[in-house]
């Protein structure tokens, strides 16, 4: 049970310790640079906009 615990405590401190030095390094947090990384070239083409998309399709 020691080991369990231990193991638990250090991971929680070099989890925190990399989100600290990561959260002075960058403007945006981990999650917001995932995603926009994630999203990459396609985030233009997958738009919401269902107006802008008939617009397109018919051309007026």
């Amino acid at each position: 049970m020691f080991k369990f615990l231990l193991i638990i405590a250090l991971g929680i401190a070099i989890g925190y310790r990399y989100g600290w030095n990561d959260a002075h390094e960058n403007e945006k947090n981990v999650a917001e640079r995932l995603l926009d990384r994630i999203g990459g070239d396609n985030k233009g083409m997958m738009s919401s906009d269902a107006d802008a998309t008939t617009r397109a399709v018919v051309g007026k």
